[in-house]
């Protein structure tokens, strides 16, 4: 995806960040570009939407909005195309692009990021045998935004997955919190390599 300009006036910033990631879908076949979704739910999950649904309905009601950034000649999609549409995005190259641009807009963090652990509602398929979805996340107090994630496969890999975390991440100088169970030393001392306090 190239860089995308506002009609008739200056680039959006955000799209820069998200320049080399691809777009899987059949070129011939888009109706919905991916700049355009890009926008529509950076624009809806700040305003408060936090499911496809939502998301999707704020962009029906804001349309007129969202098109004084970019054209949206087909509207938005429905809920079951955005969903579609993510899913088949890589989703490691996608948060690389996301922590890419969060980084640009506060390049030295402080206060408060607490990583913590937990499992999603509802999450549990007994019919398909698929486990509960855990997920690990590190939250910044001073931005209120879930900075980075990582899926694990329950409480007792949090301890090996919260390293990998902590790499995609610069937190010189800010204040991370933790479990007391993930403070080993080899937590502790990743943590002040890395300029934290912990």
């Amino acid at each position: 995806m190239s860089n995308i300009d506002a009609p008739g006036s200056q680039p959006i910033d955000f799209f820069t960040h998200f320049s080399t990631l691809s777009d899987p879908r059949q070129q011939t076949k888009l109706l919905y570009p991916m700049a355009e979704i890009l926008l529509l739910t950076l624009c809806a999950v700040l305003s408060g939407a936090n499911d496809w649904v939502s998301i999707s309905a704020f962009g029906t009601k804001k349309l007129a909005f969202l098109r004084k950034f970019l054209p949206f000649s087909d509207g938005t999609p429905s809920h079951d195309q955005l969903g579609n549409i993510y899913a088949a995005l890589d989703a490691h190259h996608f948060q690389g692009c996301f922590m890419d641009w969060v980084t640009s807009l506060n390049s030295t963090l402080s206060g408060v990021v607490a990583i913590d652990g937990k499992t999603s509602r509802r999450s549990l398929d007994k019919a398909g045998s698929k486990a509960a979805i855990h997920m690990i996340s590190a939250w910044s107090s001073e931005l209120n935004l879930t900075l980075a994630q990582r899926q694990v496969d329950g409480k007792s890999n949090e301890i090996t997955a919260i390293p990998e975390l902590l790499d995609l991440l610069t937190l010189k100088g800010a204040i991370v919190t933790i479990d007391a169970m993930h403070c080993p030393t080899v937590v502790c001392g990743t943590n002040h390599e890395r300029g934290m306090s912990a």
